[in-house]
């Protein structure tokens, strides 16, 4: 896995913690507006980050997994 597929990894297990946590405080009563406003602007940056990393193994710059599985053999 190439450095940015990481970084790209890290930040989606990232906001997937949050939403996880966020949810139970919501099922309890517990989620401040901030909490609310904070996970809005975590989920609102994964759009972009998908779409950087999906036009960069489009054009070459990043190897598609298929390619490094192939590398590696």
């Amino acid at each position: 896995m190439t450095r940015d597929t990481q970084k790209l990894v890290d930040a989606l297990e990232a906001a997937q913690l949050r939403i996880s946590v966020v949810a139970i405080q919501l099922r309890d009563g517990t989620a401040t507006p901030d909490e609310h406003y904070d996970l809005a602007d975590v989920i609102g940056d994964l759009p972009d980050l998908l779409r950087s990393h999906g036009d960069d193994i489009a054009a070459g710059i990043i190897p598609a997994a298929r390619d490094l599985e192939r590398e590696c053999a």
